[in-house]
């Protein structure tokens, strides 16, 4: 019974041993010791912290007990220059473009690419944004799992450096779900539409005869590769195009402006079993 005790006793400390670094590495040793009493208290259950799946520490959940009770500093004085590092393993442009999506939705809508490599099992993306405060994790993940994305581990590598290890295996885009064999119309672009093939067979886009919309269409696969595309240098008011095999995703914009189809474009999917686009 007594070896039993002290068994448990030890993984008890070697638990909040690890959960103590994970802590330290988000707030800083001084912040630490400086709120170690209300550390304690706050995670005095320890073993709740860490993964049923993996026995991992769940960062996501002690960085959001720490911005809870106001031990996580999200805001700097002045400007910073701030890098985030994502890994993944698979779909990077996919996984990019998530990212990109997401934190757009929680206020970043600039940033600068460091690095972007690829080797056999992981994709490595690192991003450089000015900002005053620090991406909010919780928010950040709340868009990630919209999108089939799930933080799998975060870490500080030094002051202006944080790491996202992310499961981008289930990863989707926020393309447009349009039905088929019926006319959709789509409202002014900010960028490109992107929209599901839903298996169509055909496309037709017709647009506003006040616009002048010179069409730039192009067709991807399930991972955002180029399938084909189809660049036209002059005025269209509608195009009919065959959609390739394995196409999963169509790209519509314009050659030279998007102010050029400002009225917005009227899509028609035609399914196998129709006899033609009306």
């Amino acid at each position: 019974m007594v070896r039993v005790f002290i068994a448990i006793f030890v993984l008890h400390v070697s638990l909040f041993a690890n959960l103590q670094d994970k802590i330290e590495n988000f707030i800083s040793q001084n912040n630490y010791s400086k709120q170690e009493n209300l550390i304690n208290v706050l995670f005095r259950n320890s073993n709740s912290f860490y993964k049923k799946s993996d026995g991992s520490i769940d960062s996501l959940k002690v960085l959001k007990v720490l911005e809870d009770n106001g031990l996580l500093e999200l805001f700097y004085k002045t400007p910073i220059s701030l890098k985030v590092k994502f890994i993944t393993r698979k779909n990077p442009l996919i996984f990019m473009k998530v990212i990109k999506e997401s934190l757009e939705t929680i206020g970043y809508n600039y940033f600068l690419t460091t690095r972007a490599t690829k080797n056999n099992d992981k994709f490595i993306w690192i991003i450089n944004l000015k900002t005053k405060h620090l991406i909010n994790p919780v928010l950040f993940s709340e868009e990630l799992q919209k999108r089939g994305c799930e933080i799998e581990d975060i870490k500080k590598e030094d002051e202006n450096l944080w790491v996202y290890q992310i499961n981008s295996d289930n990863a989707k885009l926020n393309a447009k779900n349009i039905d088929l064999d019926r006319t959709v119309k789509l409202l002014k672009p900010i960028e490109p539409y992107l929209i599901y093939t839903n298996s169509a067979t055909s496309i037709k886009i017709k647009t506003s005869f006040s616009d002048h919309w010179y069409p730039f269409i192009v067709f991807l696969d399930d991972a955002l590769h180029v399938i084909s595309q189809t660049k036209i240098n002059e005025r269209k008011y509608s195009v009919k195009l065959e959609i390739p095999p394995n196409c999963t995703y169509i790209r519509i914009g314009d050659m030279y402006t998007l102010d050029n189809i400002k009225h917005g474009l009227s899509i028609y999917l035609k399914s196998s079993n129709q006899d033609d686009i009306k």
